[in-house]
């Protein structure tokens, strides 16, 4: 009775550190920026971003070409992924804010099209969304997301340079003043 006791004990030690290591990564991973700048990156030229394409929501093929000449920040999401859902609200009111400036939000969405669809409708989102399939992780690796999780977001500058990238949430703060350095 006592090594039962004992074996049930240790295997509930066992998974309680597990979990605690679990879940204290998990809140490394997705903790977003408290304020503390962004690093920017050397720019790194990727001319072939412009070939870059993806499908749309109605389904048309869209390329980043169309969006040359712009400052582009690429967001790869997932409507499953919980600080892809929570830094959309600040993307889209950035959107709104620096459109004028010539600024471009693309979300590149690792997702179902109906699912991403039902979600873009429900959020109001004002940017293009492009629908990424089993691609996305080898455009993240281009831009620098070696691990391939999500959320990752890189500023592109006018001339097609990689200026800065982000791996989890992005505070619109901090994208923000990315965006007005790069302006």
């Amino acid at each position: 009775m006592k090594s039962r006791i004992a074996i049930i004990v240790s295997i509930t030690l066992v998974i309680g550190a597990v979990y605690a290591g679990y879940r204290n990564q998990l809140e490394r991973w997705n903790r977003p920026l408290s304020g503390a700048p962004v690093a920017v990156l050397p720019a790194i030229e990727t001319q072939a971003l412009v070939h870059w394409a993806f499908e749309d929501l109605e389904g048309r093929q869209r390329h980043m070409s169309e969006w040359a000449g712009k400052l582009i920040i690429v967001n790869f999401w997932a409507t499953w992924c919980h600080p892809c859902r929570k830094e959309i609200p600040g993307f889209i009111a950035l959107q709104e804010r620096y459109a004028h400036a010539g600024v471009q939000f693309i979300g590149i969405a690792y997702d179902r099209a109906e699912a991403v669809s039902a979600f873009a409708a429900e959020q109001g989102i004002n940017y293009p969304i492009l629908i990424g399939e089993q691609d996305v992780a080898r455009y993240m690796r281009a831009l620098g997301n070696a691990i391939g999780a999500l959320p990752f977001s890189a500023v592109i500058s006018r001339d097609g340079r990689v200026l800065a990238t982000h791996q989890g949430e992005w505070r619109a703060d901090d994208v923000a003043s990315v965006i007005s350095a790069a302006l």
